[in-house]
């Protein structure tokens, strides 16, 4: 999940004394799979709507996750309008959530919240047994791989509207994640998009693939800017705000090596912007380190302050490029390698 605050997926707790066969309807009629933990069925990338399913037979009323694709209206007119109604009890919607992919510490942002929101704390099963349907829930991610997803023991459960809720954390969450780390561990950084072949809806599915896949980061931000030039009209760019834990001169290596497809040509212009300041190739260049590693791969070349000599940025792009392909795994390459294509077949459309 590449975003700090995202929303949660519907959740409806349907109550049946039949809970076998009414599981063995939704895996006949919907593409999905009952799953043991909440936490499992929580994948807002795949999942639109979670059907929490109650035992009443049962003495505690144990329940089952059932995540879907389609929608929850498309799912509850289905449900009400065929047989399976007939298995049904009760049907209730469980309150709106919004994930918080939180890491680090979880306690002090969470207590932080608390404090600053009006809110009740509770468990994640609570919410699930929750009537009241005003309430926004915010969990806590804590853990996010493919086979597995942990959420926070607790949840905050916020009485607030859902839509300025998500819009108030979606600008807060960094001062509250701060509260999970040192100062020094993590760099609030704008990555700038600029694509001379105007194919920003592929470079920004690229670029957000490769940082997914690389874990660099978190998306906090996002928005359309303009870069302005005292000799040209404005010029369009994709503004990300990224939250990373890379030094910002590791991350800028990165961002180098991604300005050019695997056939070695340019597809794109990244910038990497902190502290106000634009980070340059040539900065790499004056970092010591980093010339000795390229010293070992490459020719060496010396260091020029105000010039910079065209073999020096080829030898920095190449060694670029070939750490971030010792870092990419094949599916993520070959998912690279055909946004490249598809951005330079619509560059020749042109």
């Amino acid at each position: 999940m590449l975003q700090l605050i995202t929303r949660g997926p519907n959740m409806i707790a349907v109550h049946t004394a039949q809970q076998k066969e009414f599981l063995e309807y939704l895996q006949a009629h919907f593409a999905c799979a009952p799953m043991a933990y909440l936490s499992m069925s929580v994948d807002v990338t795949r999942i639109h709507c979670v059907l929490c399913v109650a035992d009443t037979e049962s003495i505690e009323e144990n329940m089952l996750y059932v995540g879907l694709k389609e929608p929850v209206s498309d799912v509850l007119c289905h449900l009400l309008q065929t047989e399976a109604a007939t298995m049904i009890r009760r049907i209730r919607p469980l309150p709106q959530v919004i994930i918080f992919n939180s890491l680090g510490e979880q306690e002090p942002v969470v207590e932080k919240i608390q404090r600053e929101l009006s809110c009740e704390m509770a468990s994640l099963s609570d919410l699930l047994h929750c009537e009241n349907q005003d309430g926004v829930a915010l969990v806590f991610l804590m853990q996010d791989e493919p086979d597995k997803r942990n959420f926070y023991e607790k949840v905050l459960f916020i009485q607030q509207d859902y839509a300025s809720l998500l819009r108030y954390l979606s600008i807060h969450a960094p001062r509250y994640l701060a509260k999970a780390f040192a100062p020094d561990v993590w760099h609030m950084v704008d990555l700038r998009i600029f694509d001379r072949y105007e194919a920003y809806d592929l470079q920004y599915k690229r670029l957000t693939k490769a940082i997914g896949d690389l874990k660099l980061g978190y998306i906090v931000t996002e928005t359309w800017d303009r870069e302005i030039s005292a000799f040209a009209e404005p010029i369009g760019t994709y503004r990300i705000r990224l939250l990373t834990f890379l030094q910002p001169l590791e991350l800028k290596k990165l961002l180098i090596a991604l300005e050019y497809g695997q056939g070695g040509s340019r597809i794109v212009d990244l910038d990497l912007i902190w502290h106000n300041k634009k980070i340059s190739w040539k900065d790499l260049l004056d970092d010591k380190n980093l010339r000795k590693k390229i010293k070992n791969t490459a020719s060496f070349f010396p260091k020029s302050h105000f010039f910079a000599v065209q073999n020096e940025k080829a030898e920095l792009i190449k060694y670029c490029m070939e750490e971030l392909r010792g870092m990419l795994s094949e599916e993520t390459r070959n998912s690279l390698k055909v946004y490249e294509q598809r951005i330079l077949a619509d560059a020749e459309g042109k």
